[in-house]
């Protein structure tokens, strides 16, 4: 069980690095447009809950794949803030172009439920120090 755990981990590095780096490119892209067209408020907001998902998803990636009790506070504190912005975004129009991606990160979302549920029973089980 402990290889699967840390197998998870390591998934959830990734998955964390890809988000601060899909961050990184918005701010960038943010940046080199905000001559031509400005940036709405909400679109910067939205860019940084990914950024602090990002680093949340990193840390309980790190947690998870060091077999740390540490993993139970990221993994809920990472569930959270997707969570949160899932129904902030869903807010909108679900017909609109941006509506198949906001598809897929409930999708994403729905896996990362998954793992959070299993880490929460990591523990129990005294995998998890």
């Amino acid at each position: 069980m402990e290889w699967a755990a840390r197998a998870i981990g390591v998934f959830y590095v990734l998955g964390g690095l890809m988000l601060l780096y899909q961050a990184w490119l918005n701010w960038r892209l943010q940046r080199a447009l905000s001559d031509l067209i400005a940036a709405r408020a909400d679109e910067q907001i939205a860019d940084g809950i990914i950024a602090v998902g990002g680093v949340l998803v990193l840390a309980s990636g790190v947690a998870l794949a060091a077999l740390s009790a540490w993993a139970v506070v990221a993994f809920v504190a990472g569930w959270a803030i997707q969570a949160g912005y899932l129904l902030w975004v869903n807010r909108d129009d679900l017909d609109s172009p941006l509506a198949d991606g906001r598809l897929k990160s409930v999708h994403a979302f729905a896996g990362y439920t998954a793992a959070t549920a299993l880490v929460l029973l990591l523990p129990l089980t005294g995998v998890l120090d």
